[in-house]
């Protein structure tokens, strides 16, 4: 069986090592593929190459990136990086589950809008929680992606 490759796009080095962490502890290293972007630049980097073939990935919304040439750290990050996903046609069967310590309502429903397979909130979710979703992966599962909040 091939691995499932998951990229964690993240500007927090606490949560990419909570990631590692969690695939290091439970031995998941045999199903998945861990990459790992701490921001946008390096995400598109990933996506884009087509030796790496991601499957899922899990995305923070509030990132630093350069809009109109200022450095600014909104949501907005996020969003345009699952917006092209979902538009694009070679990428758009990737699963995208965000994992954001955001919990506004208002991005919750635009992430739905954009096409986003689930969000979850980063401090509803403990690791039990994403080995769950990870089970759920190497499964196949598609019932998992309902998408909750």
């Amino acid at each position: 069986m091939d691995k499932i490759n998951i990229l964690l796009v993240d500007d927090n080095e606490v949560i990419r090592i909570f990631f590692k962490d969690i695939f290091w502890l439970h031995g998941l290293e045999g199903q998945f593929h861990l990459e790992v972007a701490p921001g946008v630049d390096e995400a598109w980097a990933i996506l884009r190459d087509s030796t790496k073939n991601i499957n899922v990935v899990f995305l923070d919304l509030v990132m630093p990136f350069k809009k109109d040439g200022k450095e600014m750290t909104t949501s907005e990050a996020g969003m345009s990086i699952l917006r092209t996903i979902k538009a694009d046609p070679n990428l758009k069967h990737i699963k995208v589950i965000v994992f954001s310590g955001y919990t506004d309502k208002k991005d919750i429903e635009e992430a739905k809008k954009n096409g986003a397979d689930m969000y979850l909130a980063k401090e509803e979710h403990l690791p039990q929680d994403l080995i769950k979703i990870f089970d759920s992966l190497a499964k196949q599962d598609s019932s998992v992606y309902q998408y909750s909040k």
